[in-house]
């Protein structure tokens, strides 16, 4: 079957102005991003050049026009890229891009206002927007997103599809007739791959613009997780977050190897009512920051609440949990000396995990371990043995400069 070639051309120039509609109605109804507009620029600019077509016979001017907004469209496409990419690092500038068009197309006016041939002009179309569509692939292909994006895969392989049609064309207008399709065929594949791209560009468009929500969309319940298991003021776990982690890793450990630690700032509302709440939020923030700094990676911390905090050191035994509290407690000097801030003081409260215990109960008997080392004197910690009924205390043990 012969296909009509005006006809084709009238069926891309509706393929081509329905596309752009498309894209010109998402972008005016739904949320996009930077760059959008421009890839509808370019599909517009590209139905614009399909139709001046129409008038090259009876004004022989705008084919120069028609050609040019056909060749533009690698180009267009790029300059969206770069914009919906702002942060991308790319190797060549914005503004050779524009001037790359200018030169690809110089060719081409060259040869039409020395009145070449057909053949001549074909060759000089086909070249330079074969040289349009690398350039524009090869600069895709340096992006470097965050995430594997099937959109941009598609557009490149579109690009080098693209280019190697122009090509295709270029070598047969140059070999006059030496290959296999004819003229008209190579028209109606110039036709054919200029609606092609028309509705490639609206599935990729739309496509880049999803991803992009997609991403930003996981950005955002990643931060609202971290709202929502952190303790904004020190970074460490808040309550909730610490038992979920402490439960977890008492089920995963050998029963009864888990030392449980509560402690707190000594007269912490003496300090609130000395140096104000600043004053009380930078001792918050110091104390779990050492906190952090004497623990291990398997270790797991938190903000109970106030001025409290409690750890969970797994395989850990009460020799090894006093170690790791006066280790705190003297990064903690070191800490609030270099700054030159008062000294700060902290009392504790230990005890073992016991077998089928939940993380609950333990802190519980820590937290009766960490009243009694109040009741001593503060600045030191206290083991408590038996059960939450009926403790069993230590002999507190200072910590920290005290302790030396």
């Amino acid at each position: 079957m012969t296909l009509h070639l005006p006809t084709l051309v009238i069926a891309t120039l509706a393929t081509m102005v329905m596309s752009s509609a498309l894209m010109t109605l998402f972008g005016a109804t739904q949320r996009i991003y930077r760059g959008f507009w421009w890839w509808t620029a370019a599909q517009w600019l590209g139905t614009a050049g399909i139709a001046l077509q129409f008038q090259r016979d009876t004004h022989p001017g705008m084919l120069a026009l028609s050609n040019l907004l056909v060749m533009q469209w690698p180009i267009v496409t790029l300059i969206g890229l770069r914009r919906f990419y702002p942060r991308q690092p790319l190797p060549i500038p914005p503004a050779a891009d524009v001037v790359l068009l200018g030169l690809a197309f110089v060719p081409w006016v060259a040869v039409w206002a020395a009145g070449g041939d057909v053949a001549a002009r074909v060759v000089a179309f086909g070249a330079g927007a074969c040289v349009l569509y690398l350039y524009s692939a090869a600069i895709t292909l340096r992006l470097r997103t965050s995430h594997r994006s099937s959109a941009l895969e598609a557009l490149i392989a579109i690009q080098f599809a693209a280019a190697a049609v122009n090509a295709l064309r270029a070598v047969q207008a140059a070999l006059d007739g030496a290959v296999a399709l004819a003229s008209n065929d190579s028209a109606l594949l110039a036709a054919l791959a200029s609606g092609m791209l028309a509705m490639a560009m609206v599935y990729l468009s739309l496509l880049l613009t999803h991803e992009r929500t997609t991403l930003k969309l996981a950005l955002s319940q990643r931060r609202l997780r971290t709202l929502a298991y952190t303790d904004m003021l020190t970074d460490v776990p808040n309550r909730h977050r610490f038992y979920e982690l402490a439960t977890r890793s008492l089920a995963l450990g050998e029963p009864g190897t888990a030392a449980v630690v509560t402690f707190d700032i000594d007269h912490f509302k003496q300090i609130n009512d000395t140096q104000g709440h600043s004053g009380g939020d930078e001792a918050l923030r110091d104390v779990a920051r050492c906190m952090r700094d004497a623990l291990r990676a398997n270790d797991v911390a938190g903000r109970i609440g106030g001025d409290e905090f409690a750890m969970l050191l797994p395989r850990t035994n009460l020799d090894e949990a006093l170690a790791v509290v006066d280790r705190l407690s003297l990064q903690l000097d070191d800490c609030r000396l270099a700054g030159s801030h008062p000294r700060l003081s902290l009392s504790f409260g230990i005890v073992m995990s016991r077998d089928g215990e939940i993380i609950g109960d333990a802190l519980r008997r820590a937290d009766q371990a960490l009243y009694e080392a109040k009741r001593q004197g503060r600045s030191c910690a206290v083991i408590a043995e038996g059960s939450a009924n009926s403790p069993v205390f230590g002999e507190s043990r200072a910590m920290g400069l005290g302790a030396r």
